[in-house]
C-alpha cells in the first residue's frame, strides 16, 4: 500500500503539469483532430491578384499571438503576410511584436483572416508616448 501511494501522487502530479503547461495552439490542434469534417479548403499555389486597400488598426496580443485589429471592425483579428501565394502565407508572416499596442496602417489585400502582400506604411503613437519598437512586449507563444 505504501508503494502505491507515491506512484499515484506522481501520476496525478504529471497529469496536472501537462494540463497547466498546455499552450493555446495545442487546443487548436486538438479541436481540429476532434472535428475532421471541418477541414479548410486546399490552398492554391497560384499567384493571387487584387486591388490594394489601406487598413488602419492596432496590434493586440491574442492567445499568445500578435494580431492586427482593424479600427473599422473591432473584434476581428488578422494576420499579416508579405506572401502572394496562399501556400506561402504562414512562411511569409510579418511578426508584429514590435508594433504591440501601437496604431499602424497596412497596405495590402484581404483574404479570410489574412492581409496578404502586406506593407506596414505607417506607425502612429500618441503625443508623449515612447517611439520605436516595443521590445518590452510579451514573448509570442505561437505564430
Amino acid at each position: 500500500m505504501k508503494a502505491i501511494l507515491p506512484l499515484v501522487c506522481a501520476f496525478l502530479f504529471l497529469n496536472g503539469c501537462s494540463f497547466l503547461l498546455e499552450q493555446p495552439y495545442d487546443r487548436e490542434k486538438r479541436t481540429k483532430a476532434e472535428h475532421p469534417n471541418e477541414q479548410a479548403k486546399p490552398k492554391s499555389p497560384e499567384l493571387l491578384e487584387g486591388n490594394s486597400e489601406t487598413f488602419t488598426g492596432k496590434v493586440v496580443l491574442d492567445n499568445g499571438g500578435y494580431r492586427f485589429e482593424p479600427l473599422n471592425e473591432p473584434g476581428t483579428l488578422l494576420k499579416l503576410t508579405r506572401a502572394r501565394r496562399e501556400t506561402e502565407f504562414e512562411s511569409g508572416q510579418i511578426l508584429l511584436r514590435k508594433y504591440y499596442e501601437k496604431m499602424i496602417t497596412v497596405k495590402g489585400m484581404r483574404k479570410d483572416d489574412w492581409i496578404w502582400h502586406a506593407d506596414i506604411t505607417g506607425q502612429y503613437v500618441p503625443p508623449g508616448a515612447p517611439t520605436g519598437p516595443n521590445m518590452n512586449a510579451p514573448e509570442q507563444e505561437r505564430p
